[in-house]
């Protein structure tokens, strides 16, 4: 009887055991959040270029933004403050370029390279001081709809600035770079007096 007392007492000792085991488990990961993350990434559009970077320009801008229904007051306004900060490129497209290649004399004839170009824009935006109204607020539209005009206007910023004047400073140099790289291969550059001059 004895025994048979024991082995339930050991046995209880240990079901005991797991339980406690079990809730201080249980209690420790009960107040930590559970996250899920997940990513897909798809390649949407690959494409070769050939482009020449000749200037790189760096925007900072407070891009103001207001709408109001009727009348500017409180309850009816909407406001937001952007910070616009961009990385601009400036340089040349050469799928644009007009050249001719002379296999036989092994030249290539560059006729036009064109003017310089806004090749890229790489913006990211500080949203900050939104006020909203109660009858007038921001939807999830506007707000790409605010970014983009952001975009556009720094791209606007870019026209004014000179970027492009140095660009065109940086194009003697691009031919006399390609001009290196042919003659390394056994190959010669000749330049069009215009293209110098786009």
């Amino acid at each position: 009887m004895n025994k048979t007392k024991n082995i339930i007492l050991i046995l209880a000792a240990i079901l005991f055991a797991a339980l406690i085991g079990w809730y201080l488990g249980f209690k420790k990961n009960f107040g930590t959040p559970q996250v899920t993350e997940s990513a897909n990434t798809m390649m949407e559009k690959m494409q070769k270029v050939f482009k020449f970077v000749a200037a790189e320009g760096q925007i900072s801008e407070i891009y103001d933004y207001k709408d109001y229904q009727y009348y500017d007051i409180s309850p009816l306004r909407k406001k937001i403050l952007v910070r616009v900060n961009a990385k601009v490129l400036v340089g040349y497209d050469f799928e644009r370029a007009s050249f001719r290649i002379d296999e036989t004399s092994k030249t290539i004839y560059i006729d036009s390279i064109g003017p310089a170009e806004l090749l890229a824009i790489d913006h990211d935006l500080d949203y900050y001081d939104i006020q909203e109204g109660t009858f007038n607020y921001f939807s999830e539209e506007e707000l790409n709809e605010i970014n983009e005009k952001a975009k556009n206007y720094a791209a606007e910023i870019v026209k004014d600035s000179d970027l492009f004047n140095v660009a065109e400073e940086q194009k003697e140099d691009l031919i006399d770079m390609l001009r290196v790289a042919a003659e390394s291969t056994g190959w010669q550059i000749e330049v069009g007096e215009h293209s110098l001059k786009d």
